[in-house]
């Protein structure tokens, strides 16, 4: 699912000549990239609009990026329950062959402060999608005005298939020719089989979504080679774009891991069914049971109970149980691998056995308690506790990564770390090696 930065971006030249504006970019720092140009098809007379990106203004010093350097954050579980991923405390620590992330934004360079509370609502789990990308370089330095380079003063870049919001609205009038008339057909078309493409891209283009997420894995310097090699390849032959079977993911995970997958395609395929299992327990719901509270009934309707207990309860129940034994099994491999420390390791084993009781257990119980609490229920009522029931487990596991997220913060910055009780803050191995050491000294 890809929505991301691209050469292209949401300032135009409205600002000032281009010319003047790369010229003032030569003097300040590193040349900024072309800007985008879509090429029109043979024949049109629609004249081409070059778009510019964010790195274009940060260059040129028209503002600056958003990077800060920020606390070290524990890991938590990306939606396949099956790789751990860490918010990025200093972009500086980014490196080549690094599989990143960022919250995926549909509104990619319509605005600035847009933008970073779409990155923000990422970093406190408010959204569970995500924009993948590849690292190019080793981010060594950033300049004054926030741009990341590498040691050779270079732009740091990144791989990613990606269209921003102008860069669409660029191609979407060139392609329909200028008339309005043919944008509807088109928009849905592009949207679906061609909304992005696979192209480097100046890592400054996130400057104002400064959220972002590495998946944690070890990588060594040839692994690390491999990676950026294979995504080389890949910009001179790249499937073809398709939001379902070949989109950011896709692509980033056939790089990274030679698997071309997408868990989050699974995620949002799992999510719509269940919410469609739901409204067929509601259905069920108010047909026979709502009916039946309101009415002299001859016979209780145990079947559509039954129904609505196993549409809508029993879905989340088992989701809670089969992600919680996944998710543990992660953590724990992930801590016998040296991946994550042991303050780590009991946060996030701490963190989902809570989530599983309070958006997991408590919803089922409340889902299951509805048919009760309705007897006597008024039919504006029944209509809100319908909507809860359909989003109650969404709103829960958001309310709970929300107040998770924020607990955390506090605790880092009242007491400079996570977890208090015990623990530590080094890996399996690096535990081992001390004990080793102490054992010699005594």
């Amino acid at each position: 699912l890809t929505v991301g930065s691209s050469a292209g971006s949401a300032a135009s030249s409205a600002a000032g000549s281009p010319a003047r504006c790369l010229g003032a970019a030569e003097e300040r720092g590193p040349p900024a990239p072309p800007p985008t140009i879509v090429v029109p098809p043979v024949g049109s007379d629609v004249a081409p609009r070059a778009v510019y990106t964010p790195v274009h203004q940060f260059v040129t010093g028209r503002r600056r990026a958003q990077w800060s350097s920020r606390e070290r954050m524990p890991p938590r579980l990306y939606v396949d329950c099956n790789s751990l991923i860490r918010e990025v405390s200093d972009v500086r620590q980014l490196r080549r062959g690094d599989h990143c992330m960022i919250t995926l934004n549909v509104l990619r360079c319509l605005s600035p402060r847009i933008d970073y509370l779409v990155s923000l609502m990422g970093s406190l789990e408010l959204f569970h999608l995500y924009h993948h990308f590849i690292m190019l370089d080793d981010v060594h330095q950033l300049d004054k005005h926030g741009v990341p380079l590498t040691s050779t003063g270079d732009i740091a870049s990144i791989l990613e298939y990606s269209n921003t919001l102008p860069e669409f609205a660029e191609e979407l009038r060139v392609a329909a020719l200028g008339r309005w008339w043919r944008m509807p057909p088109v928009a849905v078309w592009r949207l679906v089989m061609h909304k992005a493409k696979c192209h480097r891209v100046p890592l400054a283009d996130y400057g104002d979504m400064p959220h972002i997420f590495r998946v944690e894995r070890i990588l060594s310097e040839q692994e690390r080679d491999r990676v950026v090699q294979a995504a080389e390849r890949l910009l001179v032959d790249h499937p073809r774009y398709n939001v379902i079977w070949s989109n950011c993911e896709h692509t980033t995970n056939m790089v990274t891991q030679r698997e071309f997958k997408s868990p989050e395609v699974r995620f949002v395929v799992w999510s719509l069914f269940r919410y469609v299992l739901t409204l067929i327990g509601l259905v069920l719901f108010h047909v026979a049971l709502v009916g039946c509270y309101r009415r002299y009934c001859l016979q209780y309707p145990v079947w559509a109970l039954v129904g609505y207990y196993l549409l809508t309860a029993v879905p989340v129940l088992l989701q809670s149980l089969v992600e919680f034994a996944w998710k543990v099994w992660t953590v724990r491999t992930s801590y016998l691998k040296n991946m994550i420390t042991r303050d780590d390791f009991n946060h996030l084993l701490a963190k989902e056995s809570g989530r599983m009781i309070l958006s997991g257990w408590l919803v089922v119980a409340a889902v299951a308690l509805v048919p009760h609490a309705l007897r006597e229920a008024s039919r504006h009522c029944t209509i809100f506790v319908s909507f809860v029931v359909v989003f109650a487990y969404v709103i829960s596991d958001m309310v709970y990564g929300l107040l998770a997220q924020l607990s955390v913060r506090l605790l880092v910055r009242l007491c400079g770390k996570f977890w208090l009780h015990g623990g530590s803050p080094l890996t399996r191995n690096e535990e081992l090696g001390r004990v080793r050491v102490l054992a010699k000294a005594d």
